[in-house]
């Protein structure tokens, strides 16, 4: 199938038979079907496209989704052998590198990478182009355009070196013999990286920071500032400005752990902390504010493993979950007063498996009334949207 291919509706509606609230199920190919990463939008400003990855094909391709009509339209016809890039991906796919591609909202054109080559399609007209070339590169996370659309900032590593240590901690970890604890530090320290910027009209690429160490993602603060993930031998996040100076953590490792995972919102930036004890685990809720820098942070009891969730207003506070036990989307209401704190179910998931493209990921869509999601189902991921247009003004959250 090639670009402009299309697919019929697979929408399907049922209400969640514990909550009530109503579910939309956008996908039920016997494939898997994921979102762009969960931080960077995946939909249009007006709310009417969706861009998502398929494998449907028997590749990896990114497809646009019609949330009026549900019809299904291909974007991309990428061939690259091992596209399953990175360490938190499943290896050994084909297609495009998946979760590595971002949307435009200005321009509505999404970034992909395939082989040594970034191309770009536009979701309105289908035009597809050659943006540059990465020669002797591999992209190696997650990326984002500035607030004006006009520039493209991305992770790339030498190819080679990249492929070689991913391939010896694939071994290790199949021998049992990779110490995560320690073990990924060590590893993320032997993989140097760059962080560059792209005109998004001509293309023209310039280097913005070399490191000696990998990075995970990238996304704009603000005009002028990149947030970038991780620090070097921790987890947290840091800033640097767009002519590589003024390189700064922005929150250290402190007795309430470390970031794991940030959202990039109009209302600050949002974070989950966490300090792993002899009991298992303490997870922090914080907010950073940017125009004053400074940071308001609580503890947030009862949770395992989470994503904090992407509203692009930064209201509505919500999380995956999974404690071993149970895989959950939740609102978090209250979180300041111990007195009235809750946690709200407002979809129980099936269990996760290994892999990014079986978590689910959960963001907000620009018009802020459905929260969508990948879930398992079937054996297959599948995107999905849940209603919450109820929840996401209230002032229980932050």
């Amino acid at each position: 199938m090639s670009i402009g291919s299309t697919y019929p509706s697979e929408i399907t509606h049922t209400n969640d038979a514990a909550t009530g609230r109503s579910i939309t199920q956008y996908t039920s190919a016997e494939a898997n079907s994921y979102p762009l990463y969960y931080f960077i939008p995946s939909h249009t400003l007006d709310s009417r496209y969706l861009v998502f990855h398929s494998e449907r094909t028997g590749y990896v391709q990114l497809y646009r989704l019609d949330t009026q009509t549900g019809e299904i339209t291909q974007l991309t016809d990428g061939t690259t052998r091992e596209s399953g890039w990175a360490i938190w991906c499943q290896p050994h796919l084909r297609g495009i590198y998946n979760h590595l591609s971002a949307l435009n909202q200005i321009t509505n054109d999404v970034f992909y990478f395939q082989d040594e080559e970034i191309r770009s399609t536009n979701l309105i007209s289908l035009e597809n182009r050659h943006v540059c070339n990465i020669e002797g590169r591999i992209s190696i996370g997650q990326t984002g355009f500035s607030p004006d659309g006009k520039t493209f900032a991305f992770i790339h590593a030498d190819r080679d070196h990249f492929t070689q240590a991913y391939s010896d901690r694939e071994a290790l970890q199949n021998m049992k013999r990779f110490d995560f604890a320690g073990g990924h530090q060590r590893w993320r320290n032997a993989v140097p990286c760059t962080i560059s910027l792209i005109d998004t009209t001509m293309g023209d690429m310039r280097d913005l920071i070399e490191l000696d160490y990998h990075v995970h993602h990238v996304f704009y603060l603000d005009a002028g500032r990149l947030l970038v993930n991780h620090p070097k031998d921790t987890h947290g996040m840091w800033v640097v400005n767009l002519d590589g100076s003024g390189v700064r953590t922005l929150r250290p490792e402190d007795n309430h752990g470390a970031v794991v995972h940030q959202v990039v919102t109009e209302n600050g930036i949002y974070y989950e902390a966490v300090k792993r004890t002899n009991d298992g685990r303490e997870n922090w809720f914080g907010r950073y504010d940017p125009t004053d820098d400074s940071f308001d942070e609580v503890q947030m009891p009862g949770l395992g493993y989470v994503h904090t969730g992407f509203d692009p207003a930064g209201r509505f506070l919500f999380f995956e979950n999974d404690d071993g036990d149970t895989h959950q989307l939740l609102s978090a209401h209250h979180p300041h007063n111990p007195d009235r704190y809750e946690l709200r179910v407002l979809k129980t998931l099936t269990p996760i498996q290994h892999g990014q493209r079986y978590h689910a990921h959960p963001f907000l869509a620009p018009d802020r009334k459905h929260l969508f999601y990948t879930e398992v189902l079937d054996g297959y991921s599948q995107v999905c949207g849940l209603d919450v247009g109820d929840l996401v003004d209230l002032d229980d959250y932050w």
